[in-house]
């Protein structure tokens, strides 16, 4: 009798937990099927297994239309969709990896894919794939681009007429010998030089963000450059640009025009961001066959969440208590891209309220 009695409540308890494990199942399917993001399963020869509500609802296609037909059909560019699947079945992991989808109404949407594969024994199951459409995020730059390219477009015309009364008036302080609007005017010169160099960059970003920028890369001095570069700052800011007994001659192959824009760049961010601290540094560390620039503030510094995007194109700093980049959201991309293609890349060290610290490596040319 009590073991009737025993596989009643063992009974009983199964039954409790089929109803638990029920409920949660149904809680699971309701959380995949229901989520805000698209999701869907696609199998090791890339045929779309599963799609939730909302993957059929952004590309507007039914369940029957889009499951179980090749995940190819749906990419605008079949090299991607082919790296993908490659990638997948090698076991990679995907992340924000960009693609675009074709829609039902022959739109594209521009996405982030995120993937990765389910296993079983070392068998390709499915992949779980996350997809973040970022179709407005794309054209909300395409009009930023658009506006950056007008006005830079607008401001070469002044400019233009600037560089040739600057060369007037440098030609009459020459005829007078006057040395110092002789100088003064070397360097409003080379300024608008460097803005009208910036103004180029500004019309030809999208050629960063592509790959499809050039450089003109020649061998010359990187401790000339930062002389001159900090020579210019200080004459034109109420700071102090020091360069630390560290900078010895060191020369590098680069474009130094784009390394100029990247040295200006830094430097002035360090002078707007130092906040009543008189000076900001540039220190250089040769170890081995390279050379490390460093820009150091002691002002306002970077919170940690801003770290993470202050070199993403157009992002900016809104706090006006914290780091002040370019007010566009340009310069420090520019910065990290031209980096970037110098196969180096831009690093920030920060605490808010504790100053910065800017810094890249460079090849060392060997003589």
């Amino acid at each position: 009798m009590d073991e009737i009695e025993t596989l009643k409540a063992e009974l009983e308890q199964y039954k409790i937990w089929n109803i638990e494990l029920n409920a949660k199942v149904e809680e699971l399917s309701d959380f995949v099927e229901n989520a805000s993001i698209p999701l869907h399963w696609v199998d090791e020869n890339g045929i779309i297994l599963w799609a939730n509500q909302a993957e059929l609802d952004a590309l507007g296609f039914s369940y029957d239309d889009y499951v179980g037909q090749p995940i190819s059909n749906f990419h605008a560019n079949p090299e991607i969709i082919s790296d993908i699947l490659t990638r997948l079945i090698n076991n990679e992991t995907l992340n924000n990896y960009p693609a675009s989808l074709r829609a039902r109404d022959g739109s594209l949407r521009h996405v982030l894919i995120s993937s990765n594969v389910l296993l079983k024994d070392g068998k390709f199951i499915h992949t779980r794939c996350f997809t973040k459409d970022i179709t407005e995020i794309k054209k909300e730059e395409q009009r930023k681009i658009a506006f950056i390219a007008m006005v830079s477009h607008e401001l070469k015309t002044p400019l233009t007429s600037l560089t040739s009364y600057i060369q007037i008036l440098k030609r009459r302080a020459t005829q007078e010998d006057n040395g110092f609007e002789i100088n003064a005017l070397l360097r409003a010169e080379l300024q608008a030089k460097k803005m009208a160099s910036m103004l180029t960059d500004f019309l030809s970003q999208d050629k960063y963000h592509e790959g499809r920028m050039t450089l003109d890369l020649e061998s010359f001095s990187l401790t000339s450059l930062i002389h001159e570069i900090a020579d210019d700052l200080n004459f034109v800011s109420d700071k102090t640009v020091e360069i630390s007994t560290d900078c010895q001659e060191v020369s590098v192959f680069a474009d130094r025009e784009k390394m100029g824009q990247v040295l200006t760049n830094l430097i002035s961010n360090a002078i707007k961001n130092s906040g009543d601290r008189e000076r900001v540094w540039i220190q250089c560390k040769k170890d081995g066959q390279k050379i490390r620039v460093a820009v150091i503030d002691q002002g306002i510094g970077i919170n940690a969440l801003d770290q993470e995007r202050l070199f993403e194109r157009f992002y900016t700093v809104d706090n006006d208590t914290t780091f002040q980049g370019e007010g566009l959201g340009i310069g420090l991309y520019l910065v990290s891209e031209i980096l970037r293609y110098h196969q180096s890349s831009i690093k920030v060290i920060s605490e808010k309220g504790k100053g910065a610290t800017f810094y890249f490596d460079l090849d060392v040319q060997v003589a």
